[in-house]
This record gives C-alpha cells, sequence and structure tokens, in this order.
C-alpha cells in the first residue's frame, strides 16, 4: 500500500541512518523539510539534498541557516552552485569561498547571470594581491572579466597564458587595447601573438594605439578595408607616424586622402515639382492597383449606391 506523503514526512522524521537515503530524493517538499530535522542525517546525505536543482529555493536556505552545517565548506559550496539558491543566499557563501571555486562558478552558464557577475566581482578584486604563481594559474582557468581583469594587471607571463585561453573573447580584447590606460607593455604582447592579430578588429584597434610598435602596424594597413582606412585616417587620435603609410595606401587604391567626403556630408537630391507630381501619381497607381491590374478599392463617383 503507497504512502501518503504526510505518512513519509513522519517517516523520514525519524528514520534510522541506514532509512535516510529512501527520503533523499523525495519530490515532496514536505518530506525534505521532515527530513532535514531528523538528527540521524549526514553530511553526505544533505549533499545530495544541496545538490539537487528540483529542490525548493526555502529548503535550500533553511539548509543554509541550519547551525548544524554552518561549519560545512562542501555544504556551503553545493548551495552556492545550486541555482535555485536564493542569490542574497548565494552572495553570502560567496564571500567565504575559495578562489577557484569562485573562478569554476563564474564559468558555469547554468547559475544566473546577476550571480556570475558578482563572483567575477569578487575574484577581480583580489586579483592585485594574489601571488604571481596564483595569477597564472587562474587565468588557465577563468573567463570573461577576470580574464580581462588579469590582462589588465600587466604581468607578461600572466598576459602571454591569457591571450592563449580559449574563454578570451575578442570583445574583451578589443575593449583593452582601445584603453588609454592599457601599458606598452600589454599593447607589445598583443601586437606579437600571431593567433590573435589575424583578426580584422584586432588589427584595426592596434593600428589605432600609439603603443603598437609602427613595424607591427604596417603590415595591417594594407589590410584594411577602404572605408576604415579613412576612418583611421581622419582619427584625431591616430599616431603620428602612422599616418604617411595610410595617405601612402589610400593613394594607392585610388582614394585622394586631402580630399576625402566628410563623413557626416549627406547627398542631396534635387527633385523639380514636376518630377515630384510625376513621381507621386506613378505611386499611388501602384498602390491602387489590384492582383488582376484593375482598380481596387475605389468607387465610381458615378455609381449610386442603393440605400436598403
Amino acid at each position: 500500500m503507497t504512502e501518503t506523503e504526510a505518512q513519509r514526512a513522519q517517516l523520514a522524521a525519524s528514520a534510522k541512518p541506514e532509512d535516510i537515503p529512501l527520503y533523499v530524493h523525495d519530490p515532496s517538499s514536505l518530506v525534505i523539510s521532515s527530513l532535514l530535522e531528523n538528527r540521524n542525517l549526514t553530511e553526505e546525505h544533505l549533499l545530495i539534498i544541496a545538490n539537487r536543482k528540483n529542490v525548493p529555493p526555502d529548503i535550500l536556505t533553511s539548509i543554509f541557516k541550519d547551525k548544524r552545517w554552518s561549519e560545512s565548506y562542501a555544504v556551503r559550496l553545493a548551495l552556492a552552485r545550486n541555482p535555485k539558491t536564493p542569490l542574497f543566499t548565494a552572495l553570502s557563501i560567496a564571500r567565504y569561498l575559495r578562489l577557484f571555486d569562485l573562478a569554476d562558478m563564474a564559468r558555469n552558464h547554468a547559475l544566473p547571470v546577476v550571480f556570475r557577475k558578482k563572483v567575477e566581482t569578487i575574484v577581480i578584486e583580489k586579483i592585485p594581491s594574489l601571488p604571481l604563481g596564483i595569477k597564472k594559474t587562474l587565468a588557465k582557468v577563468s573567463s570573461g572579466e577576470i580574464l580581462l581583469a588579469l590582462i589588465l594587471d600587466g604581468y607578461p607571463e600572466v598576459v602571454s597564458i591569457c591571450l592563449g585561453s580559449p574563454s578570451l573573447i575578442e570583445a574583451h580584447l578589443y575593449k583593452v587595447i582601445n584603453r588609454k590606460t592599457t601599458s606598452q607593455g600589454i599593447i607589445r604582447t598583443i601586437a606579437e601573438h600571431r593567433g590573435w592579430t589575424c583578426r580584422y578588429s584586432i588589427k584595426f584597434a592596434l593600428i589605432r594605439n600609439p603603443h603598437t610598435p609602427l613595424a607591427r602596424s604596417v603590415p595591417f594597413i594594407a589590410e584594411m578595408r577602404i572605408a576604415d582606412l579613412v576612418e583611421l585616417y581622419r582619427d584625431p587620435l591616430l599616431p603620428p607616424e602612422v599616418k604617411p603609410y595610410l595617405h601612402r595606401e589610400l593613394l594607392e587604391r585610388g582614394k585622394d586622402p586631402e580630399h576625402l567626403t566628410p563623413p557626416d556630408e549627406e547627398r542631396i537630391i534635387e527633385i523639380d515639382d514636376q518630377e515630384l507630381d510625376e513621381l507621386e501619381r506613378e505611386m499611388s497607381g501602384r498602390d491602387n492597383r489590384g492582383p488582376e491590374g484593375t482598380e481596387a478599392g475605389i468607387e465610381d463617383p458615378k455609381e449610386e449606391r442603393e440605400i436598403p
């Protein structure tokens, strides 16, 4: 005979250690709540509950508040990794987690975006005070804004590891290159990286950066589209030593750099009144044509409607 939910809850509250595994996977939140009150519950059993993705948030919060598990790092980590854990509870735990566990959670797309961003912030705050060895290890396992912060931290060895990371996003690197505060050493390391200097947007950004060695910038110019060459030539922040090479490239492509059309200048096409009337009649005729080429939706003014 199948037990009711209330009966299962009562049995879970007083279950012996060997019977507890029968209830840790129970779908009823009432049963799980009763089980949490059982003094025979061990950390091993509790971790099964804390890792479940179908447990209500209030159950996870009650585990967090239970003093029996306040010293258990494994339980706290399981709660922080569970996407069902309320944000406030997860953040309260995150502040006390180990660095590499935080880096792992920042990459976990099953967790809410808001929580991952907060975790990234916690890790980034720690970066300046970390030993070089830890920074190098962190660069190998991190992603997103953490990689960006490690690059900006400026250690050449760490920057090289970050540039080789499959988690590094082109948009992040583009942002690094365009920052005025990015050091010369970082820019030079990026400019010498074979993988990233194959990317069009990275080459474009490096040409504009005053720290990029001229020997690296010049070959990139030949690979730019004309529209981008024009934009670079007009850029007031372009390094002066690069401009002559842009000038030569534009001339070779048939563009006179001294007579470029201003970017905000619009061509205005004038139409006289007669042409405008003809255009309006043509468009009106197209709009009123039915599918068979007959006039549609236009009533003959000579026709009189019958009044019912």
